[in-house]
């Protein structure tokens, strides 16, 4: 049997321009009302970048969440309801000075974390090439790897951003990567 739930209340309490504090009442038969918290926030959006030469262009930030300098994907948030495809390809540019050769494919359209988060992760993959005159963001440095190199840092664990390795899982199960085992 199953049980029904009805959730009785919602309220916002906004926290930043980033992040939004939810708390939702929810009502389970025969039981007492339970409080659950999640954060709202924009939808991120991250591309995968191969060049015709197999290299492929990584950022290298600080990250105060996790207190230290992170490998990632391009990417960023979604902030001002953009077409998705048109925010990877922006932030490809401005993160790695790379240039979108080809439309972005979409890889998929993935729920970060049902438990807390309340946005999507919009996955994108690009064949790109750098263009002279790109001046890098204060902050963040591109690092080029080969796809070995990729593979290997993530066996690792110096690349450890689960939903970018998410992004490299669909794009070798759509056939836009492969690696020599």
């Amino acid at each position: 049997m199953s049980r029904k739930s009805i959730l009785t209340e919602t309220t916002r309490e906004v926290l930043s321009p980033w992040v939004t504090l939810l708390t939702r009442t929810v009502v389970k038969s025969d039981s007492a009302p339970q409080t659950f918290h999640s954060l709202g926030q924009a939808d991120y959006v991250s591309v995968l970048a191969v060049a015709p030469n197999g290299s492929i262009p990584i950022v290298r930030q600080y990250r105060p969440a996790v207190q230290r300098i992170t490998l990632e994907l391009p990417g960023g948030l979604n902030d001002v309801a953009e077409e998705p495809a048109v925010v990877a390809i922006r932030e490809l540019y401005e993160e790695t000075g790379f240039r979108a050769l080809s439309e972005p494919v979409l890889l998929g359209n993935l729920i970060p974390d049902t438990g807390r988060l309340e946005n999507r992760i919009w996955c994108y993959f690009v064949t790109a090439a750098p263009e002279s005159g790109w001046l890098p963001e204060d902050g963040v440095d591109r690092v080029i790897y080969t796809r070995d190199q990729l593979r290997s840092e993530i066996l690792n664990g110096t690349f450890d951003h689960a939903l970018h390795i998410a992004v490299v899982g669909l794009a070798l199960m759509h056939g836009h990567l492969n690696w020599e085992v």
